[in-house]
């Protein structure tokens, strides 16, 4: 239960989730002849998702969140014992698709094959465990195996951690698994806004990471445009990612689990 409800009370306070709200007692006052009160709901809304769909506000809200891990040349990474990798990057070959359906943040998987291959680690561990609802027969750990593979990483060097479901559980979860493998400070890899919590989760559990930051959302585009402060959709997406993230920092201070 407690899954479903992560993934579902977050969307009421969401740009998407708080236009709805808004549309919706907006109408709500104009069938009670409100008219006055409902024109500021819709003004409201409106003003949400224009804010919202800025790519200004998305590159300031998205931005912060990767400041504190920004991602480093690899010649930089200390050698490890062992590599984590977080899922959140791949999909299953589900009709039509006829093969693995890649996301922005599959950088976290070739980032991880790319470490194995330059001497970063020797053992690999992904946690990628599925959601409930996902009908799909294979776990995302096992897809992004099938990836690692095909980017020269041995399939004997790869663990998987099939029953992770959220950050917390990927932190105990392979608490567990590094101790069995003897890997004490492994490199965690995830995505540079995820990274804040995903560190803070594994150190709650007691598991020292170094982190490598990848796919990063934000760039330095140089002086603002116009077109900075018009809504876009792709700038929407990355606001509501942004808030996503930070309801998930606060929830997670509130449990204690970072």
């Amino acid at each position: 239960m407690y899954i479903y409800l992560s993934k579902l009370l977050p969307l009421l306070v969401l740009p998407v989730g708080i236009v709805m709200l808004s549309l919706f007692f907006a109408l709500v006052l104009v069938w009670m002849r409100r008219r006055r009160a409902s024109v500021g709901f819709l003004f409201f809304g409106l003003l949400v998702l224009w804010i919202s769909s800025m790519p200004i506000t998305a590159a300031t809200l998205y931005g912060r969140l990767e400041q504190p891990y920004p991602p480093i040349p690899t010649v930089d990474i200390p050698a490890s014992d062992c590599v984590v990798v977080l899922g959140g990057a791949v999909g299953p070959a589900l009709s039509p698709r006829v093969d693995i359906e890649l996301n922005e943040a599959v950088d976290r998987v070739y980032k991880t094959a790319q470490l194995y291959r330059d001497g970063k680690a020797q053992a690999v561990l992904v946690a990628a465990g599925n959601q409930p609802w996902n009908t799909s027969e294979q776990s995302e750990a096992e897809l992004i195996q099938t990836l690692l593979v095909e980017w020269g990483v041995p399939a004997g060097s790869i663990s998987l951690d099939e029953a992770s479901r959220n950050t917390r559980e990927n932190a105990i979860n392979a608490k567990k698994m590094l101790d069995q493998l003897g890997c004490e400070s492994p490199l965690l890899v995830t995505s540079a806004a995820h990274m804040p919590r995903a560190v803070a989760a594994f150190e709650k559990v007691g598991v020292r990471v170094f982190p490598v930051s990848t796919d990063v959302g934000v760039v330095d585009g140089g002086v603002y445009t116009v077109f900075d402060f018009l809504p876009q959709a792709g700038a929407l997406v990355m606001t509501t990612e942004a808030m996503r993230e930070w309801i998930g920092r606060r929830f997670y201070e509130f449990k204690g689990w970072n």
